[in-house]
């Protein structure tokens, strides 16, 4: 029987002994442009490829058996050996640094990985990986550049959209109070800009893929768990939130912040994260602390003032106690005996005339104008104090009712139609009124047609910077009179207590009234004065709001 044909020949599984030998494995490591080492659990090398050896171990001093430490620059020390400990303690370590040049050569840029090496629970060394991102970070540098050139671009062709370059600078300005950065849908950082970077002192590597939460102060509310998740769930189901508070500015003081979460989403509505914008309002936020800190002072000083307005109207009300009865007191007794002289002197003089009756006269008639004086400054006083009860007031039915009460055939009245309805108090307008037409009647007795003419004009517009006109929403009235009337150059005193213009044998009176109509147009926001010539007549005119125009706030007493 012929022998059988040999099998045919099978090439070894990968991987098997046959072929992956120390030697391969070597070969392929060292050809691998990741610098690769290995060091035991005190630091000590016990293997390294040749990219490594390349750029750590020096001539003549072989890497297997050097501490690590050794193969750090002195430059680099504080930086990286606490990484390496850490990686000891089985946290893995991820970080980018920069090497300097050595000998001549250029500066190299490396992301470095230690990962524990662990069996049986316990960590035994540590796997070192140095990948060279020179080549990166060069094209980094290139887009940056390129970045840098077209914002250069748009900020030039933005700027020929301002007016001004005042504009311009104010909006630059204004962007270093902003910082923008992106969470993902757990509130996880995953792109951390420049801006934010500005704002918060922080790089890259201390935030990413950390909760927003770590940027909020202990104070701020994002800080609770809830109000976070809380601020991501609203900003994702309504497109937008907003949180303020004190926010951290690593190696600063806080600062604080406006934040406005919103919702990325693409085309077809699909989530793509979200967006923090976040302003810096520490200024804002002061001046609204002082503005405060002034409120209450104000408050306070109100009270205050509130406290010393009392104690001056219990002051003005004990001088009213006095003028109404300690003063009055003595004038009922200087006219009883007024009266009982009278009456002793009766049966001596009779009814014959004589300087003695002429002086009880004078003397009788003093008495009762300084009780009448007194009876005005109680007036004036109680006026100072009435509290306004404002509504719509319908003056021409107040101005024909005071006319009506003035009867007199030969006095001939010209009374405007159609007023407007004023705002105001109508018991004090009805004194208002009243006193005017009082006036006028009582200064165009002796006229040969005695004339009282009563008319109405809405109050004119006022000019304001920029063209615009305001209204006064106010009407203005007048009563003017035939009468005697005095001379213009003393109008000015005629608004003051006990001030008279005629002889008070001529036409009677106190000089009181006209005082009190200005209280009582100053108490409705309003405005009186009088022109007069002398035996020509006389015209005064008031200035008070229409119905519906607000009321004066700010009016005080005279």
């Amino acid at each position: 029987m012929p022998t059988p044909p040999p099998p045919p020949h099978r090439a070894a599984a990968f991987g098997s002994l046959d072929v992956a030998t120390p030697e391969l494995i070597r070969s392929v490591v060292d050809n691998v442009p990741t610098l690769i080492a290995y060091f035991d659990d005190q630091l000590v090398c016990r293997y390294a490829n040749a990219s490594y050896r390349r750029v750590f171990e020096a001539p003549g001093q072989p890497l297997e058996g050097a501490h690590f430490e050794s193969l750090v620059l002195p430059s680099l020390r504080a930086f990286i050996m606490p990484r390496a400990r850490a990686a000891l303690t089985g946290v893995a370590q991820v970080f980018e640094y920069e090497r300097p040049a050595v000998a001549g050569g250029q500066p190299m840029h490396v992301e470095v990985k230690y990962t524990p090496n662990v069996r049986d629970g316990t960590v035994r060394g540590m796997f070192v990986e140095l990948h060279d991102i020179s080549s990166h970070k060069y094209i980094e540098s290139l887009v940056l550049e390129a970045n840098r050139d077209l914002e250069e671009r748009v900020q030039e062709r933005t700027a020929r959209l301002f007016d001004s370059e005042q504009r311009f600078r104010l909006m630059v300005d204004a962007l270093h109070d902003y910082c923008i950065y992106f969470v993902d849908d757990a509130g996880h950082i995953t792109d951390w800009t420049e801006s934010a970077q500005r704002m918060h002192h922080l790089d890259a590597h201390q935030v990413l893929r950390q909760h927003f939460g770590l940027l909020m102060d202990a104070s701020h509310p994002g800080r609770n768990p809830g109000t976070r998740s809380q601020l991501v769930r609203q900003a994702i189901d309504g497109g937008q939130a907003q949180s303020e508070g004190w926010q951290i500015r690593h190696g600063q003081s806080a600062f604080w912040a406006h934040s406005t979460f919103t919702a990325l989403r693409d085309s077809r509505g699909g989530l793509q994260g979200l967006s923090i914008i976040t302003k810096d309002m520490t200024a804002t936020k002061r001046l609204e602390d002082v503005m405060h800190d002034l409120n209450q002072d104000l408050v306070q000083r109100v009270q205050e003032r509130t406290c010393a307005l009392t104690a001056a109207n219990r002051d003005i009300d004990a001088f009213s106690h006095m003028v109404s009865h300690d003063l009055r007191a003595p004038l009922r007794h200087l006219s009883g005996y007024l009266m009982l002289l009278r009456d002793d002197l009766q049966p001596v003089l009779g009814d014959v005339a004589c300087d003695a009756h002429t002086h009880l006269d004078a003397a009788e008639k003093s008495t009762q104008r300084l009780a009448r004086m007194i009876e005005g400054v109680l007036d004036y006083a109680r006026l100072g104090r009435s509290a306004l009860e404002l509504v719509p007031v319908d003056l021409e039915a107040l101005i024909r009712g005071a006319a009506a009460a003035c009867p007199d055939q030969r006095r001939q009245w010209q009374i405007a139609s159609d007023w407007p309805v004023v705002l105001g108090d109508a018991a004090l307008l009805g004194r208002l009124v009243a006193a005017l037409l009082s006036n006028a009647v009582k200064f165009t007795r002796d006229a040969v047609s005695p004339l009282i003419e009563i008319g109405w004009e809405l109050a004119p517009v006022h000019p304001v910077p920029g063209g615009a006109v305001v209204p006064l929403r106010g009407v203005r009235w007048w009563v003017r009179d035939n009468g005697v009337g005095f001379d213009s150059s003393r109008a000015q005193h005629m608004f003051v207590m006990f001030q008279r213009q005629h002889h008070s044998m001529d036409f009677e009176g106190e000089g009181v009234e006209l005082a009190l109509c200005q209280r009582i147009v100053t108490l409705h926001g309003g405005t009186i004065r009088i022109e007069s010539q002398h035996r020509v007549g006389c015209t005064v005119e008031v200035t008070i709001p229409v119905a519906g125009a607000d009321p004066p706030t700010d009016i005080e007493p005279p």
